[in-house]
C-alpha cells in the first residue's frame, strides 16, 4: 500500500495546453519544461500527458534528465539548457538531444545546438551585442535561438527590453527563435516561434491576466496510527504543541524528508474527508500529527489530502509558498523521491 504519493491529473493538463493554445497564435510551438522531474510532478506521467495533447518540444536542464526522457517521449526535441559538457557528445548524438550553447567555445561536433542569448538576466548566454556575429560565423547545427525573461511576471518595461535585444541580435538569423516563459504570455508580441512553458502547464498563473489554468497536482497520504491524548500533554519534538481538551491525534507517514516543510508546524492543515484539520507540533522527518479530534469515528488508513489541486484552497501550493515566503515552484519540487508519482 502507497504511504504517500503525488496524484497527477492528465486531463487537467490537457485542459492546461488547449487553454493555453487559444492565447497563442496557430504557429507558436509549445515547448514544455520538464525539468526536475517536471517540477515534482513526475516526467513520465506529465510527458505522456504532453504529448497525447500534441506538444512534442521538451526543455530539461541536465543530460541525465534528457536521456530519461528520451525513454518517454521516442520522438521529438529535447532542449538540454546545461549544456553539453566534454565527453558527454556521444551520449547526446545516441539520445538524439540538443545542446544549449552558451558561450564562444567549440561548439561539441556532431551535436545539434540551440544558442542561447543573454539579453539581461545575466547567467547563461552570449552576450546580445555580440551574438549576430558568433552565430554567423559558428559551424554548427544550429537548430534554434532562445533568451530567458528574468522578470516578466513584475517589470514590463525590462521584459520590453529584453524582446528587443533579442529581436536585434537574431533579425537577420535564419534560425527558429523563442523568448517567451510563462509570464510572458502577457506579451502577445514576444511569442515569436515558440513559448518555452514551465509553471502554466501544471496549473500556477503569475498573473490574474493569464488566470486560465488548473492545478493537476494532489499529494495524499493515509494515517499510520491513531491514538487518544489527554489534555495537557506534549506533541512532537519540544512540545512546540499541548493538548488543550482530550484529543484524537493522527499520525502521518511524511514529513520535512518527503518535502513536507519544517517551517509548517503548527501552522498548516490536511484535509480528511473534505474537512480541513491542523497540523499539530513540530514537523519530524518523517512523521506529521494532526488532530482528529472532531472527525467521527476516523480509522487507520483513511485518506488524508496534504496539497490540494484547487488555487483558492488554504492547502493549495500557491498557499504553501505564500505562508513559506516562497514560490509554488519550490514546493512542488521539494517534494521528494520517496513520494510516489502517479496518473490520476
Amino acid at each position: 500500500m502507497k504511504r504517500s504519493w503525488v496524484e497527477v491529473s492528465r486531463s487537467r493538463l490537457q485542459e492546461n495546453v488547449e487553454a493555453i493554445r487559444t492565447r497563442l497564435s496557430p504557429s507558436t510551438r509549445i515547448i514544455a519544461v520538464v525539468k526536475a522531474n517536471a517540477y515534482g510532478h513526475g516526467i513520465q506521467h506529465v510527458s505522456k500527458g504532453l504529448t497525447d495533447c500534441g506538444v512534442h518540444d521538451f526543455t530539461v536542464a541536465t543530460l541525465e534528465e534528457g536521456v530519461e526522457l528520451r525513454e518517454y517521449v521516442p520522438k521529438g526535441k529535447i532542449l538540454v539548457l546545461h549544456g553539453c559538457l566534454k565527453g558527454e557528445e556521444k551520449t547526446f548524438r545516441e539520445h538524439d538531444l540538443t545542446a544549449a550553447l552558451f558561450d564562444d567555445r567549440t561548439p561539441p561536433d556532431d551535436v545539434k545546438v540551440e544558442v542561447k542569448i543573454d539579453t539581461g538576466m545575466t547567467r547563461l548566454g552570449v552576450p546580445w551585442q555580440e551574438a549576430q556575429a558568433l552565430v554567423a560565423g559558428l559551424n554548427a547545427q544550429i537548430t534554434g535561438l532562445f533568451s530567458h525573461f528574468a522578470s516578466s511576471d513584475q517589470d514590463p518595461d525590462f521584459t520590453q527590453l529584453q524582446l528587443k535585444r533579442f529581436q536585434e541580435a537574431t533579425s537577420d538569423l535564419p534560425y527558429p527563435r523563442h523568448i517567451s516563459n510563462s509570464a510572458g504570455l502577457q506579451f502577445p508580441e514576444a511569442q515569436l516561434d515558440a513559448v518555452r512553458l514551465g509553471l502554466m502547464l501544471y496549473g500556477i498563473s503569475s498573473s490574474p491576466a493569464l488566470d486560465l489554468v488548473r492545478p493537476i497536482l494532489q499529494w495524499k497520504t493515509r494515517t499510520l496510527t491513531i491514538r487518544p491524548v489527554p489534555k495537557g500533554e506534549p506533541i512532537g519534538y519540544y512540545g512546540k504543541f499541548v493538548t488543550q481538551r482530550d484529543s484524537l491525534i493522527g499520525v502521518l507517514p511524511v514529513g520535512y524528508a518527503d518535502g513536507y516543510n519544517r517551517l509548517l508546524s503548527n501552522r498548516s492543515q490536511v484535509k480528511i474527508r473534505g474537512e480541513l484539520v491542523p497540523v499539530l507540533g513540530q514537523i519530524s522527518m518523517d512523521l506529521i500529527s494532526i488532530d482528529l479530534t472532531d472527525i467521527p469515528d476516523p480509522i487507520v488508513g483513511e485518506e488524508v489530502l496534504l496539497l490540494e489541486d484547487e488555487a483558492d484552497s488554504p492547502i493549495s501550493a500557491s498557499a504553501w509558498a505564500k505562508a513559506l515566503g516562497t514560490s509554488p515552484y519550490e514546493v512542488f519540487t521539494s517534494i521528494g523521491s520517496r513520494v510516489e508519482r502517479v496518473a490520476g
